[in-house]
C-alpha cells in the first residue's frame, strides 16, 4: 500500500503541474521566401495581362478598333482592377500566390487583411499609376498650349491676362465684404500656383520620373534584405506574405541582390551628380562665351534644331529657312529607321521625319 500510495499521490501532482505549465503557443506559419514572391507577383502580372488582353478584344468588337486604341490606357485599367478585385479583393488568393503556397496577412499576428486594406492596395496598384500618369500628361499638353500661346503672343490672350492680373489686383482692394475679398485672394494665389505648375512641370517631369525609379529601386533593395514587401503598393498597404505550403530544409534568400543594388544605386546617385556639376559648369560657360540669347517673349530660352545649331530668330519666322539651310549644309541628319543620311526626307503626321 505504502509503495501504491506515492504512485496515486504522482498522479494529481503530476496533473496539477501540466495545468500550472504555459499555454501552448499557436504555431504560426513562417514567412514567404523572396522567390515565392517574386513567382507569385510574375504569374499574377501575367493573368491579369490575359484579363486585360481579354477586355480589350471584347472592346474592340463592340465599338471598334480605333476606339479600343484610343482608350487603351483605361482598358488596361479594366483589366487589372477586375482582376484584383476578383481574387484580392474578395478575400481569396490571387492565382499567383495559390501557385506558390502563399497568403497575404497584414499584422503580426499573422491575420488576414481587412476588406479596406485590400481595397487601398487594389487603389494603389491600379488606379494611382493611372491617375498619375493622366494628370502628369494633361499638365503637359497645358504647359505647351500655354507656351504656345505666349509665343504667338495673340492680343486676345493679352486681353485676359491683363483681365486676370487687374482682377487680382482688384482683389487685394479692401471692399465691403470681407468673405469675397478673401476668397478673390485665394482664387488669385491659386491661380498663379496653377499656373507656376505649368511652366514648371515640363522640365520637373525627367527629375520625378527619376526619383520615382529611385523610390522603385530602394524598395527593391529593401526587400532583397528583409523579404517583405516586394511592390511599392504592398508596402504602403502593409500587405505581408507567409508560407502555407509544405515546409522546406533550405529556403534561399537573396541578401546579396540587396548589397549589389545598394552599391549600384550609389555608383548611380555619383554619377549622376557629377552629370549635374558638368552641366551647370558647360551651360555657365556657354553663357559666358556667346552671351545671353534675347527672346521676344521674355523667356530667353535658346532653340535647337536637330543639328544642335541655335535658331535664334524665331518670330519673324525664319526658322524653318534656318533649320532647312543648316540640314542642307550639313548633310548629317540620320534616318532613325535605316541609320543613314536621309534620302528625300517625309514628314509624317506626327512632325516626324524620315526617309521617302
Amino acid at each position: 500500500m505504502r509503495a501504491g500510495a506515492p504512485a496515486g499521490d504522482a498522479g494529481p501532482s503530476s496533473g496539477v503541474g501540466a495545468g500550472s505549465s504555459t499555454p501552448a503557443r499557436p504555431r504560426r506559419f513562417p514567412g514567404a521566401a523572396q522567390p515565392e514572391i517574386m513567382r507569385a507577383a510574375e504569374k499574377d502580372d501575367s493573368y491579369a495581362a490575359h484579363v486585360t488582353e481579354a477586355c480589350r478584344d471584347a472592346f474592340r468588337h463592340l465599338f471598334g478598333t480605333r476606339v479600343a486604341v484610343a482608350y487603351q490606357n483605361e482598358i488596361k485599367l479594366l483589366g487589372q482592377s477586375l482582376y484584383y478585385l476578383l481574387t484580392t479583393g474578395s478575400g481569396q488568393q490571387t492565382l499567383g500566390e495559390e501557385y506558390c503556397d502563399i497568403s497575404q496577412v497584414a499584422t503580426l499576428h499573422g491575420l488576414p487583411p481587412t476588406p479596406a486594406r485590400r481595397i487601398l492596395f487594389i487603389l494603389y496598384q491600379t488606379t494611382v499609376p493611372y491617375l498619375a500618369e493622366r494628370i502628369s500628361s494633361r499638365i503637359v499638353a497645358r504647359s505647351i498650349a500655354l507656351n504656345e500661346s505666349q509665343f504667338d503672343d495673340h492680343p486676345e490672350s493679352d486681353n485676359s491676362s491683363s483681365d486676370i492680373a487687374q482682377s487680382i489686383t482688384n482683389s487685394g482692394i479692401p471692399s465691403t465684404s470681407l468673405s469675397v475679398s478673401a476668397l478673390s485672394r485665394l482664387r488669385g494665389r491659386v491661380y498663379a500656383l496653377w499656373q507656376w505648375v505649368l511652366q514648371k512641370w515640363p522640365s520637373m517631369l525627367p527629375y520625378a520620373q527619376d526619383v520615382i525609379q529611385l523610390a522603385i529601386r530602394t524598395n527593391l533593395m529593401f526587400f532583397y534584405f528583409e523579404g517583405l514587401y516586394y511592390h511599392l503598393p504592398k508596402r504602403a498597404a502593409g500587405i505581408r506574405y507567409v508560407f502555407i505550403g509544405k515546409p522546406m530544409n533550405q529556403r534561399p534568400r537573396y541578401q546579396i541582390l540587396g548589397i549589389f543594388l545598394l552599391i549600384q544605386l550609389c555608383i548611380l546617385g555619383a554619377e549622376r551628380l557629377r552629370r549635374s556639376n558638368i552641366s551647370s559648369i558647360a551651360s555657365s560657360i556657354n553663357q559666358i562665351s556667346s552671351g545671353s540669347y534675347p527672346s521676344s517673349t521674355g523667356r530667353g530660352i535658346p532653340v535647337l534644331n536637330e543639328d544642335g545649331n541655335i535658331i535664334s530668330d524665331i518670330r519673324s519666322g525664319k526658322a524653318a529657312d534656318i533649320a532647312s539651310h543648316s540640314e542642307a549644309s550639313s548633310g548629317k541628319s540620320k534616318c532613325t529607321l535605316c541609320l543613314s543620311t536621309r534620302q528625300n526626307p517625309t514628314a509624317t503626321t506626327c512632325g516626324h521625319v524620315f526617309c521617302w
